[in-house]
Formats: structure tokens, sequence, C-alpha cells
């Protein structure tokens, strides 16, 4: 097994929204990419669109809340690159509801994906970055996992965003030896097909849209992570969408 001269990333939720957004991105500047998500077919599209070559790109569909997926998913990638050099973890559901009307199963699967999906993936990762002596990983986080959700919106959702805030700061003091970085992005609104899920609960206008975030402003906060010297650790980043007031 050799290692990649080139930069490599594993981006989770790599289907669409933010996560296809970054994989673009870093794609066009020469990285190798190992992309997951659970939808299969939408994985393969979204590759063959982009005309990515099996040289650089390696995918995985599966639940990022199954370990032992997860586990065979890092190791095929670091049989194939050598390494893996970043964790974006992206992957993220949300189901509207307060305490009286969310369904424990929505719960559940909340969790699953957006936090013990994050802490599957990091610590499977981590380990083969303490062993490089260096890596990255971002989270993707919410403004709701710092305050709480409005009444009867996404209490599942929110918890989750918090748990991943404290997940990030944990990891922050556990990696730092390795040579590590972990930073959370804290996210306000963002335009993204995410936004269509919601439709059934609260229909955004498309003047209203155009005030929100876009996935490429995502995207230019996780590079200014990644790209970041080795002096600078931009533990958290929080972007708002100060167009909205």
């Amino acid at each position: 097994m050799s290692r990649d001269s080139r930069r490599v990333s594993l981006i989770t939720g790599a289907d669409r929204g933010i996560g296809l957004a970054l994989a673009k991105r870093l794609a066009d500047a020469g990285h190798a990419l190992v992309l997951h998500s659970n939808e299969a077919e939408g994985l393969a599209k979204a590759v063959a669109e982009a005309g990515w070559s099996t040289d650089q790109v390696l995918t995985s569909s599966h639940d990022v809340g199954d370990r032992a997926a997860v586990e065979a998913a890092v190791a095929a990638a670091v049989e194939r690159f050598g390494k893996i050099d970043d964790l974006l973890n992206v992957a993220g559901v949300a189901y509207f509801g307060g305490i009286l009307d969310t369904d424990p199963d929505m719960w559940e699967k909340t969790l699953r994906t957006n936090l013990t999906g994050y802490f599957l993936m990091a610590r499977s990762v981590l380990p083969h970055m303490k062993a490089a002596g260096s890596g990255t990983v971002v989270n993707m986080s919410s403004i709701w996992g710092k305050r709480g959700a409005p009444p009867g919106a996404m209490l599942a959702y929110s918890v989750s965003k918090f748990g991943i805030e404290g997940l990030t700061k944990c990891l922050i003091e556990e990696a730092r030896p390795w040579g590590v970085k972990v930073s959370s992005i804290v996210l306000d609104k963002v335009d993204t097909g995410f936004r269509d899920n919601m439709k059934p609960f609260i229909d955004y206008t498309p003047e209203q849209r155009a005030r929100m975030l876009g996935a490429e402003d995502v995207v230019d906060a996780t590079l200014a992570i990644l790209n970041s010297s080795g002096r600078a650790h931009p533990s958290t980043i929080e972007l708002d969408a100060w167009l909205w007031a």
C-alpha cells in the first residue's frame, strides 16, 4: 500500500447539497476523494455527471450510523489511497416536531445520522491521522446547536447539533497532541435541497431563500479551515445569514 501524493478528502453526504459542492471544489483543487452517501443511486449519478475518474474517486454507500459499514469503508479508503488527510462530516437529516410530537423513531434516526455517524466516522479515521501526525476534521453544525430550536420545530435536530458541538470540543482536546485539527462550522439558514423537506411545515419564498447562505459559502469556510497554516486553528467558524434580518 503506497501513500497517494494527492490530498485525500473523505466527505459524507456527498451526493447533493453542501457535500457535493465540497466534492466539486476539492476535485478541482486536485484532491483525491472518498465520497460517502446512503443514497447509492444519487451518488453514482453525481459522480457520473461530474465526470470524475475512478482514479480520483472512491465511493461508498452506507448508513453512517452502521459501525461495521463505516469501518469497512474507511479501511477500503486507506487501502486505496494510503491515507486520509481530511474528514468532512456533512451528512445530516432533520424532522419537524417538539417534545410532544417527535416520533421516537425519528428521534433515533436523527441522532444516529447527525451525531453517532460523526462519532463513528471520526473514531475510524482518527487512528490513521494520529499515525500520520496530521489531519483535519470538519463537523457541520448549526445555530440550533448553540441555542434551542423554536417550540414545536426541530427538537431532535437541535439536540443532535448540540451534541456535535460537544463532540467537536472534546475531539479538539484529544487530537491536539496528534497534530490533528478538529473544527466545526456553525451554520445559519442555508438554501439547499435540505429546505425542500421542510415544505410541508414551512415554505420559504424565492426572495427569502435568496437571502440565505448558499452551499458555496459553506465550501469557502471549509476551505479556509483546510488551508489554514500549521500555526492557526480555526476551531469554530459561525456563518450568519446576515441578510435575513
